[in-house]
């Protein structure tokens, strides 16, 4: 070697090549991370969907597509027709729910999973799932809204040979002060952005999902991770395994045209995650923490009265036939899913608040509803009050 009688001249040149060395390594990893996409017109997610299935399939998962579909108003009568009356999953019939549509697999026990029928095509709203499966969604969040939320439910248990219906959060909403997008940070910032949202129960599926949207070129920083722990959902095929569903909430689009072209055409991919072999060592993703909510009811309760003693003035001339206090549905999926009871499909975003009156509307009857304006009080983004019909519980926005 030239350098062989020049040891202090060798030993510079190799320091400088392994400098440059280093130089061109994290050149390489810096143009990587430039290459990763946090936006994606249509054309481009498909792309990087088309990348993503080819990764996982090289990974040893199969990849099966489904869509996002928007539960409405028409669809309540036959929903109700197969569920023994049980209506319209609290639908918001001015903002409908989206619903994940995913494809069954094979052996996947299917006689007793609610559907919808679009077309000729029979689309199950909720499924079993192996325990090493995922759901994805891969999208835009909605347009400017007042509020978003993904939530998965934990739907049917079977329960000493009993079909139970549960409707139990899994886990806490997914929503804009929460949810990883490209943005601000700002809640406003957090509408009409590029989305992945993964709904998986172990560590490795989720391990697999990341390195296949890595090498599709779609950001971390747009992933999203929602635990559908084993230690609360009993994963399985058969008959006797839970089921589970998603609904994705948006309510109070600032532009109406906007709302109408995303029902209509949403841009959104659905995938569902399968194994080709079954891992015989698998981590568990644990239950979830979930947020802790407070009852401040206390805090209003004498404005509350003056208001009711004020009504009462105004409509002195009226006889009052029937004065049921108003109660909050306080449900909790982690308490419905311990006990096997409903919780008709929770939301920790939320509070429902229930008033059962069981009177007729006839033209010389009205109802009164007063109460606190949460939003004028920052505690809240919005409020909607409804109609419950109880012969099909159907629901219809009053205002």
């Amino acid at each position: 070697m030239g350098c062989r009688l020049l040891r202090s001249t060798c030993l510079k040149k190799s320091t400088f090549i392994a400098i440059v060395f280093g130089l061109l390594v994290v050149q390489i990893q810096v143009s990587n991370a430039d290459m990763m996409k946090t936006r994606f017109n249509s054309d481009e997610r498909r792309a990087a969907a088309d990348g993503f299935i080819s990764a996982m399939d090289d990974a040893g998962y199969v990849v099966t597509e489904g869509y996002l579909s928007f539960f409405t108003i028409d669809d309540c009568e036959f929903f109700s027709s197969q569920s023994d009356g049980a209506g319209c999953m609290g639908n918001n019939p001015v903002n409908p729910y989206g619903i994940y549509m995913v494809p069954t697999v094979d052996g996947e026990y299917m006689e007793d999973l609610p559907y919808l029928m679009r077309g000729d095509e029979k689309l199950y709203l909720t499924h079993r799932y192996g325990v090493e499966e995922a759901t994805i969604y891969f999208g835009r969040t909605p347009p400017p809204a007042e509020y978003l939320g993904f939530t998965t439910y934990l739907g049917n248990r079977y329960v000493d040979g009993e079909d139970l219906v549960i409707g139990a959060s899994l886990s806490d909403t997914l929503n804009p002060t929460n949810i990883k997008v490209d943005s601000d940070g700002s809640y406003d910032d957090a509408f009409d952005k590029d989305v992945v949202v993964v709904n998986v129960g172990v560590e490795s599926t989720y391990l697999a999902i990341q390195q296949a949207f890595a090498a599709a070129n779609v950001s971390e920083d747009i992933m999203n991770l929602q635990v559908v722990s084993p230690d609360v959902f009993q994963y399985g095929l058969e008959r006797d395994a839970d089921t589970y569903n998603f609904l994705h909430r948006a309510h109070l689009y600032k532009n109406l045209t906007e709302q109408e072209e995303r029902q209509s055409s949403p841009p959104v991919l659905i995938f569902r995650v399968t194994p080709k072999v079954s891992n015989p060592q698998l981590n568990y993703y644990p239950r979830p923490d979930r947020f802790d909510r407070k009852d401040k009811r206390e805090d209003f309760a004498a404005d509350l009265n003056t208001l009711e003693n004020a009504i009462r003035e105004t409509y002195d001339d009226y006889t009052v036939i029937r004065n049921n206090a108003s109660f909050p549905f306080l449900l909790f999926g982690e308490d419905c899913i311990d006990d096997d009871e409903n919780c008709n499909g929770d939301n920790a975003d939320t509070v429902y608040i229930g008033n059962f009156q069981w009177e007729m509307l006839t033209e010389t009857y009205f109802y009164v509803a007063f109460g606190v304006n949460h939003e004028k009080v920052n505690m809240a983004k919005y409020y909607n009050a409804y109609n419950f019909r109880k012969r099909v519980r159907l629901f219809g926005t009053l205002w």
